[in-house]
Protein backbone atom coordinates (compact mmCIF):
# COMPACT_ATOMS: atom_id res chain seq x y z
CA UNK A 1 0.00 0.00 0.00
CA UNK A 2 2.69 2.34 0.93
CA UNK A 3 4.89 1.64 -2.46
CA UNK A 4 1.90 1.93 -3.99
CA UNK A 5 1.08 5.46 -2.80
CA UNK A 6 4.59 6.50 -3.54
CA UNK A 7 4.61 4.94 -6.67
CA UNK A 8 1.14 7.22 -7.73
CA UNK A 9 2.81 10.34 -6.38
CA UNK A 10 5.87 9.76 -7.89
CA UNK A 11 4.03 9.48 -11.38
CA UNK A 12 1.93 12.47 -10.66
CA UNK A 13 4.90 14.38 -10.56
CA UNK A 14 6.46 13.36 -13.07
CA UNK A 15 3.98 14.44 -15.10
CA UNK A 16 3.84 17.34 -13.60
CA UNK A 17 7.73 17.83 -14.46
CA UNK A 18 7.00 17.05 -18.29
CA UNK A 19 3.75 19.30 -17.91
CA UNK A 20 5.94 22.20 -16.71
CA UNK A 21 8.98 21.40 -19.31
CA UNK A 22 6.43 21.41 -22.22
CA UNK A 23 4.92 25.00 -20.88
CA UNK A 24 8.34 26.47 -20.35
CA UNK A 25 8.89 25.62 -23.92
CA UNK A 26 6.17 26.99 -25.61
CA UNK A 27 6.51 29.88 -23.37
CA UNK A 28 9.75 30.57 -24.99
CA UNK A 29 8.82 29.94 -28.30
CA UNK A 30 6.65 32.46 -27.94
CA UNK A 31 8.93 35.01 -25.89
CA UNK A 32 11.65 34.38 -28.42
CA UNK A 33 10.07 34.24 -31.64
CA UNK A 34 9.14 30.70 -33.40
CA UNK A 35 11.03 30.66 -37.08
CA UNK A 36 8.47 31.58 -39.64
CA UNK A 37 5.88 32.99 -37.23
CA UNK A 38 7.69 36.27 -36.32
CA UNK A 39 9.30 38.61 -38.74
CA UNK A 40 13.15 38.84 -38.78
CA UNK A 41 14.54 41.11 -37.50
CA UNK A 42 16.52 42.22 -40.47
CA UNK A 43 13.41 42.83 -42.83
CA UNK A 44 14.23 44.37 -45.97
CA UNK A 45 11.64 45.94 -48.56
CA UNK A 46 8.28 43.78 -49.43
CA UNK A 47 8.94 41.28 -46.00
CA UNK A 48 12.67 39.97 -47.73
CA UNK A 49 15.42 39.23 -45.50
CA UNK A 50 18.35 42.20 -45.70
CA UNK A 51 21.67 40.09 -46.07
CA UNK A 52 23.76 42.16 -46.79
CA UNK A 53 24.33 46.03 -47.91
CA UNK A 54 26.63 47.32 -50.91
CA UNK A 55 27.79 51.41 -51.01
CA UNK A 56 28.88 52.10 -54.51
CA UNK A 57 31.59 54.75 -55.62
CA UNK A 58 33.09 55.44 -59.01
CA UNK A 59 36.59 56.46 -58.62
CA UNK A 60 38.98 57.26 -61.23
CA UNK A 61 41.53 54.22 -60.79
CA UNK A 62 40.42 50.92 -59.68
CA UNK A 63 43.98 49.37 -58.83
CA UNK A 64 44.57 52.54 -56.65
CA UNK A 65 41.49 52.88 -54.62
CA UNK A 66 41.17 49.52 -54.04
CA UNK A 67 44.57 49.46 -51.76
CA UNK A 68 43.52 52.73 -50.08
CA UNK A 69 41.01 50.95 -48.90
CA UNK A 70 43.02 48.22 -47.71
CA UNK A 71 45.55 49.85 -46.51
CA UNK A 72 43.90 53.15 -44.29
CA UNK A 73 40.65 51.44 -43.87
CA UNK A 74 42.20 47.25 -42.93
CA UNK A 75 39.11 46.66 -45.74
CA UNK A 76 39.82 42.89 -47.53
CA UNK A 77 39.00 42.51 -51.78
CA UNK A 78 36.38 40.29 -52.46
CA UNK A 79 37.84 38.22 -54.97
CA UNK A 80 34.42 36.06 -55.92
CA UNK A 81 32.46 39.43 -56.27
CA UNK A 82 35.02 41.53 -58.11
CA UNK A 83 36.00 42.23 -61.87
CA UNK A 84 39.43 43.76 -60.90
CA UNK A 85 40.27 46.92 -61.36
CA UNK A 86 37.58 47.16 -63.14
CA UNK A 87 34.90 47.07 -60.71
CA UNK A 88 35.90 45.25 -56.90
CA UNK A 89 33.97 44.80 -53.76
CA UNK A 90 35.94 45.08 -50.02
CA UNK A 91 34.65 44.69 -46.64
CA UNK A 92 35.74 43.73 -43.01
CA UNK A 93 35.94 39.77 -42.16
CA UNK A 94 33.76 40.47 -39.04
CA UNK A 95 30.96 41.78 -41.31
CA UNK A 96 31.40 39.83 -45.38
CA UNK A 97 27.32 40.64 -46.16
CA UNK A 98 28.43 45.26 -46.11
CA UNK A 99 30.83 45.90 -48.48
CA UNK A 100 31.99 49.02 -50.42
CA UNK A 101 31.93 48.46 -54.32
CA UNK A 102 34.49 50.72 -56.21
CA UNK A 103 33.71 51.00 -60.25
CA UNK A 104 36.46 52.39 -62.06
CA UNK A 105 34.69 54.99 -64.33
CA UNK A 106 34.44 58.52 -64.31
CA UNK A 107 34.49 59.93 -60.46
CA UNK A 108 31.07 61.78 -59.59
CA UNK A 109 31.65 62.52 -56.41
CA UNK A 110 29.18 61.48 -53.52
CA UNK A 111 27.73 64.80 -52.64
CA UNK A 112 26.24 64.24 -49.52
CA UNK A 113 25.75 60.64 -49.29
CA UNK A 114 28.22 58.96 -47.02
CA UNK A 115 29.42 55.70 -46.22
CA UNK A 116 29.82 55.69 -42.29
CA UNK A 117 32.08 53.24 -40.48
CA UNK A 118 30.59 52.35 -36.64
CA UNK A 119 33.63 51.46 -34.47
CA UNK A 120 34.19 50.99 -30.58
CA UNK A 121 37.02 53.37 -30.26
CA UNK A 122 36.50 56.55 -33.13
CA UNK A 123 40.00 58.28 -31.36
CA UNK A 124 41.76 55.29 -31.99
CA UNK A 125 40.27 55.10 -35.65
CA UNK A 126 41.04 58.56 -36.03
CA UNK A 127 44.79 58.42 -34.77
CA UNK A 128 45.15 55.31 -37.16
CA UNK A 129 43.96 57.32 -40.41
CA UNK A 130 46.03 60.26 -39.37
CA UNK A 131 49.02 57.83 -38.90
CA UNK A 132 48.58 56.94 -42.27
CA UNK A 133 48.68 60.64 -43.83
CA UNK A 134 44.61 60.80 -44.23
CA UNK A 135 42.93 63.51 -43.37
CA UNK A 136 40.06 63.71 -40.57
CA UNK A 137 38.10 66.51 -39.65
CA UNK A 138 37.37 67.13 -36.22
CA UNK A 139 34.75 65.00 -34.11
CA UNK A 140 31.18 66.52 -34.08
CA UNK A 141 27.68 65.84 -32.68
CA UNK A 142 25.53 63.79 -35.00
CA UNK A 143 22.40 65.02 -33.44
CA UNK A 144 21.19 62.90 -30.86
CA UNK A 145 24.10 63.94 -28.16
CA UNK A 146 25.64 59.96 -27.83
CA UNK A 147 26.59 59.98 -31.61
CA UNK A 148 29.49 61.41 -33.06
CA UNK A 149 31.24 61.81 -36.43
CA UNK A 150 34.39 62.25 -37.98
CA UNK A 151 34.34 62.68 -41.43
CA UNK A 152 37.24 62.17 -44.41
CA UNK A 153 37.80 61.54 -48.05
CA UNK A 154 38.73 58.39 -50.22
CA UNK A 155 41.13 59.76 -53.42
CA UNK A 156 38.48 60.72 -55.72
CA UNK A 157 36.72 62.57 -52.59
CA UNK A 158 34.01 60.24 -51.78
CA UNK A 159 32.40 60.92 -48.60
CA UNK A 160 33.19 58.42 -45.68
CA UNK A 161 33.25 59.13 -41.65
CA UNK A 162 34.17 57.52 -38.72
CA UNK A 163 30.85 56.76 -36.01
CA UNK A 164 30.94 56.20 -32.74
CA UNK A 165 27.33 55.52 -30.70
CA UNK A 166 27.23 56.14 -27.03
CA UNK A 167 30.46 58.45 -26.76
CA UNK A 168 30.83 61.03 -24.51
CA UNK A 169 30.13 64.39 -26.27
CA UNK A 170 30.65 67.85 -26.02
CA UNK A 171 31.23 68.59 -29.44
CA UNK A 172 29.54 71.12 -31.86
CA UNK A 173 26.79 69.63 -34.70
CA UNK A 174 27.70 68.33 -37.54
CA UNK A 175 27.49 70.11 -40.55
CA UNK A 176 27.57 68.79 -44.22
CA UNK A 177 30.22 66.11 -44.96
CA UNK A 178 33.51 67.43 -46.40
CA UNK A 179 34.80 65.97 -49.66
CA UNK A 180 32.45 67.66 -51.58
CA UNK A 181 29.34 69.58 -51.42
CA UNK A 182 27.96 70.59 -55.26
CA UNK A 183 24.88 69.04 -54.43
Amino acid sequence: MILSTIESKSKKAFQKLISTSIAIVVIAFVLLGFPGLTSPAHAGPGGTITEGWVTRFNVSDGAQATEWYERNLGMLLNKESSAYPYYVQLFYPEYPDTQIGLSQSTPVESGKATATIVVNDIMQAIDSLQYKGVPVQPLCDAGDNNTVLAFFCDLDGNNLALRQDNAPNPFPPCGPPVCNNSY
